[in-house]
């Protein structure tokens, strides 16, 4: 019997059983129906099971994010960094495997925070973040301290080619300009570098041992890093009291612009000035830019401070200027922007707010940080001087001149030191030496001024030798800017 027969004799009883009010068999379609539906019904509770477990585990994962991550920059956290070590450190110990951890902060970030805001501030720990991961390896441990302190463990370290490499590398990328809120932001950092297991055998006695070598590199200069086992005489966990004053008296603003007036010798008109900076009720013997430069070369404001120096003579330079003369200013060029990848477009881009030309602007270099920064510091001024920017060597005379050095830098100007003129004049041949200085700058074509000359007597000798501009007591004491305005920028005052 065939199937369709089958099925139309079914298909009859059925209709029988219907007319004689008897129920066909219902349970037949519904244990169908039923089975039809079982696996959607399976893989229902199936699908609701694995979402369960998804959201444990998913809270699990945020749980031990919250317990061991930053919240701000998502690196690793103070307690995680600590226990990542203390693995480290036992493995080693089995293994006799060596590490490293660098310890490092930003330096100028405090500026950048107060100036911005604290939103600046933030983003700005963001991105050095994720500079930091990208500056190591894929095995190394960062982490975030807290504030703006960092912390690296590199794993497998057995020389310490490997750990310069990576530390200039660092101090390479943290420190390159960043773009935040629409403006220019330029921090940098210092690393102090601790080893296992020469320099500590557990992990607190290598975290501080690298925060003290970081506190010998900051003392360096900018930009700098540090082992610990380099660091010839490791200074107290606290800087010294007149550090501590300096830094203080940075944050409370208490140092003044000063204006020096440039003196022309032929006919002693002035004819323009020089910028330096007071120090408030400082405990040195001289309050001046030139005697306390090096504490504030181990602060974190020296950036800041240089560039507040080149915003106020572009100020100055501004208001001074009078519509058929351009009047000129002469700044200290601070060792700290020297350091600056991109020194020329950020000082350009000061000047932009003021609507003041680079020649406007003598930026002074002293002799002593020339010959600290070397090459770095030929490249930063040869880009200054592409842009238009006047350059002075400040300090000839009182340390001895790498001709070959020298000759690699485009100079607009030397500026002889005063004291060592003053030093010269007892004897004809210190005078020699000075006329054969004078000649020598003459002969390169650049301009020659003289550094506070102590008597007017000497001014006269000095211009028949050929130096054309001179600043002293002799001439005008320092004066804040009101007072320079109105006893040096008379109608006939500067020409």
């Amino acid at each position: 019997m065939t199937t369709q027969v089958l099925h139309d004799k079914r298909r009859a009883q059925n209709i029988a059983r219907l007319k004689a009010g008897k129920t066909p068999h219902l349970w037949r379609y519904r244990l169908k129906g039923w089975l039809r539906q079982f696996p959607a019904w399976i893989l229902k509770k199936l699908s609701l099971s694995h979402w369960v477990e998804a959201q444990v585990q998913a809270r699990t994962q945020e749980l031990f994010r919250q317990a061991h991550y930053d919240a701000l920059t998502h690196l690793p956290n103070r307690a995680y960094f600590m226990e990542t070590v203390e693995h480290t450190l036992k493995t080693a110990e089995k293994e006799t495997n060596n590490f490293a951890l660098l310890f490092l902060d930003l330096d100028g970030f405090k500026p950048v925070n107060d100036m911005y805001g604290h939103g600046a501030g933030d983003e700005l720990l963001r991105l050095v973040a994720a500079r930091l991961v990208s500056s190591v390896r894929d095995y190394d441990f960062a982490a975030r301290l807290g504030g703006d302190e960092f912390v690296i463990l590199l794993r497998d370290v057995v020389d310490d080619e490997i750990i310069e490499t990576i530390s200039k590398r660092i101090i390479q990328e943290v420190s390159q300009a960043y773009w935040v809120d629409g403006k220019a932001v330029h921090v940098s950092t210092s690393i102090g570098i601790t080893e296992y297991p020469q320099d500590g055998k557990t992990v607190n006695q290598l975290l501080e041992r690298a925060d003290q070598a970081l506190y010998v590199a900051k003392r360096r200069g900018r930009k700098q890093f540090c082992f610990y086992r380099q660091a010839e005489t490791i200074p107290e966990a606290m800087p010294d009291k007149l550090q501590t004053r300096f830094e203080v008296d940075v944050e409370h603003q208490k140092f003044d612009i000063y204006f020096r007036p440039i003196v022309r010798l032929s006919d002693h008109v002035c004819r323009g000035a020089q910028l330096d900076v007071r120090w408030r009720d400082a405990p040195l013997a001289s309050p001046w830019y030139k005697d306390w430069q090096q504490l504030l070369h181990r602060s974190q404001w020296s950036i800041s401070m240089a560039l507040w120096m080149i915003d106020s003579a572009a100020y100055y330079c501004a208001q001074w200027g009078k519509p058929d003369k351009v009047f000129s200013v002469s700044v200290p060029l601070d060792q700290s922007l020297l350091l600056e990848e991109h020194v020329a477009t950020l000082l350009m881009q000061r000047l932009t707010r003021y609507s003041v030309s680079p020649a406007q602007l003598q930026l002074r270099i002293e002799l002593e940080s020339l010959y600290r920064l070397d090459q770095k510091a030929v490249q930063a001024l040869n880009s200054l001087h592409e842009a238009g920017f006047e350059i002075i060597l400040s300090g000839v005379g009182a340390a001895q001149l790498d001709l070959a050095l020298l000759s690699r830098i485009s100079l607009d100007g030397i500026a002889l030191e005063g004291e060592w003129i003053q030093a010269q004049w007892q004897c004809s041949e210190g005078l020699r030496w000075v006329q054969g200085v004078i000649a020598m700058a003459r002969g390169l074509g650049v301009r020659i001024h003289v550094e506070q000359i102590a008597h007017a007597d000497q001014s006269a000798w000095l211009s028949d030798m050929g130096v054309e501009t001179a600043e002293g007591l002799s001439f005008y004491p320092p004066m804040p800017a009101d007072l320079f305005s109105a006893n040096c920028l008379q109608s006939d005052g500067i020409a």
